[in-house]
């Protein structure tokens, strides 16, 4: 077994900010992950995911633009994975 200077407990924005301050002061860090998955629930399901999945439904419904153009826009009838 291995000796470390510091034991993060998960990868996510606290954890990693944790790991590479104490990498760049030269010590041996070791980071411990409950899941499977390295940037914890924040990066894999939580935050960032769905501030994406809410922009990309704003955008594909046309939220943004009926503001800019009235009432009167229509988004087109279908819409595909690649819009």
């Amino acid at each position: 077994m291995r000796d470390f200077d510091v034991l993060v407990l998960g990868s996510g924005p606290g954890g990693q900010k944790a790991a590479i301050a104490a990498a760049k002061l030269e010590r041996r860090v070791a980071i411990v992950e409950r899941r499977n998955m390295i940037g914890g629930v924040c990066i894999n399901t939580g935050t960032i995911p769905s501030k994406t999945l809410r922009e990309a439904v704003l955008y594909l419904t046309g939220l943004n633009q009926r503001e800019m153009y009235g009432q009167s826009y229509r988004v087109k009838d279908d819409i595909t994975v690649a819009d």
